[in-house]
Formats: C-alpha cells, structure tokens, sequence
C-alpha cells in the first residue's frame, strides 16, 4: 500500500497502489519517518478503519489520538458481540463512534457521575434485542476494564446499535427516529379512533418495519415492486388504512424530508391494518 497521509506517529492513511480506495491504518510507530506517496507494510497495522461520508479520514485520525487503546478494544469486542447477536449491519464502521461514547462513560462511572436519558422508556418499548445486547456489553466491560458502567448506559449503547443502519456519525436521526415512533403509534390510533396497544407483537413489527423504511429512505432504495396491478383494489379494499398510511407519510415527510412511493404507502397501510385489527375485534 502507499501512503496518501500522515497524522501522528501510530496513525496514517493509506491507498492500495492500484486504487483510489483509502483505509485509516492505526499501529505503533506506523507513521514515523514516513511521508505520503512512500510504500507502507499494511501488515504492521493493528487497526484499520473505512472512512465513510459521516466518519472522514480525519475525524478517525482525531478519535484515535484521544481514545485510550484499552477503551478502543473494548468497543471491537462489543461490535463483534453486536454482530454475532443482532446482524452484518453491526459493522466496523460502529467501533470509533461507540468507544468515543465508551470513554466518555467509564470517566463519568470512575467519576460517581450518572446522567439521565429521556427516551428511556422509547428505547426499551421500541428496542428490546438491542437493550439485551447491551446490557450484556456492560458485564463485558465491567469484566475487561473492572469499572461497572451504570444500568443506565444499556439506553446509549442501544441506540448505537440501531444508529448502525444508517452509518450516521451521530446518534441525532436514530433519537429523532425513535421520538417519532412514539407519535407515529399516537397519530395512527388517532386517526383511525382506535387505540394502539403499543406491547403487541403487532406494534412490534410495526416498529421493524418503520426502521427498514427509515434505512431505505435513508440509503435512497424503494419498496420492492410486489404490488403491481393489485394497487386499485387494495386502496379500494383498505382505504381506511391507505389514509392512514399517507397521513404517516406526511408526517414522516415533514420531520425528515422522506417522500413515501406508492408501495411504500401500501406496505405501511398493511402494517397498520394488522395494528389496529385486534383492537376492532369485538
């Protein structure tokens, strides 16, 4: 590999020779006496990071010099534990925002300091395998490191592993999503005049599907194309629901700019319906 950049001693940006494709390597002594357009030993590296839109070259490198490398390897292992327990979406690209959140959480622990989250309740209703997860990430550390995070940070650790669908470099969306399940349910039993029982099962793949909607408004994908000429007779057959569905929509349109296709706006109408039935039924 060559050399594109050199941050510090231990942290450099490198390319392969035959590619325009960078990777941020991090190993002790990486960087010393070396300059950009030099061939580099990718193999001495003990870390390398992909930089993406949200997590630039230089936002890793800044990351790197700040975060104790015993707190770094602690977040590798729990993305690993993410990963085996949650899905591939728990990728790389989680390790450097989770550890700079790590860190921040062991000094306020070693500190006697515990903050509160408001989205609490939000997060354990709406991500119940992430909280999991992430409870099993505090025993982790507490194994690793012998510092005891408070049960509290099980909220923030979750939201990192939902905030993995959308590879932002903040957890601003996924709060923002998250407070927008809460008035997407409201709004619906509103609309429709029946309640929603937000501990179904229903509501719970309600909500799945409301954040693989999210990920793909996100990312710029659409719905599969299953509906095709079915379209008429399922507005005509479920015209509460599509109504429904489109008022969501606009909601959703005027939080974050999503505009809903039309098999978007069938699938949500077909979510909802299955919501809202067990409710009607006598």
């Amino acid at each position: 590999m060559r050399v594109v950049k050199v941050f510090n001693n231990n942290v450099v940006l490198a390319a392969a020779n035959d590619s325009d494709d960078v990777v941020v390597l991090m190993g002790r002594g990486l960087g010393f006496g070396v300059r950009a357009g030099q061939d580099i030993d990718a193999g001495r590296a003990e870390r390398t990071f992909v930089p993406t839109a949200g997590q630039p070259p230089e936002r890793i490198a800044r990351f790197l010099e700040e975060i104790p490398a015993d707190h770094l390897g602690v977040a590798e292992d729990i993305v690993r534990l993410g990963r085996s327990e949650l899905g591939d979406h728990i990728g790389g690209h989680v390790v450097i925002p989770l550890a700079d959140h790590l860190s921040f959480a062991l000094r306020r622990a070693q500190g006697g300091l515990e903050i509160a989250y408001p989205l609490r309740g939000e997060v354990l209703h709406f991500y119940p395998r992430e909280v999991a997860v992430s409870r099993r990430a505090i025993e982790l550390v507490a194994d690793r490191l012998g510092i005891r995070l408070p049960d509290i940070e099980a909220i923030p650790l979750a939201l990192h592993f939902v905030n993995a669908q959308f590879e932002a470099p903040d957890l601003g969306k996924v709060v923002k999503l998250t407070e927008t399940f809460t008035v997407v349910l409201a709004e619906t039993g509103t609309f429709l005049g029946t309640p929603v029982d937000g501990d179904s099962l229903e509501a719970a793949r309600f909500i799945t599907h409301l954040r693989y909607l999210a990920s793909r408004q996100e990312s710029g994908a659409t719905a599969p194309d299953t509906f095709d000429s079915l379209h008429d007779s399922l507005r005509a057959s479920h015209a509460r629901e599509v109504a429904c569905a489109e008022h969501v929509g606009r909601v959703l349109e005027e939080r974050f700019g999503w505009t809903l296709g039309r098999d978007e706006v069938l699938y949500l109408a077909l979510h909802i319906g299955r919501l809202t039935a067990r409710s009607r039924t006598p």
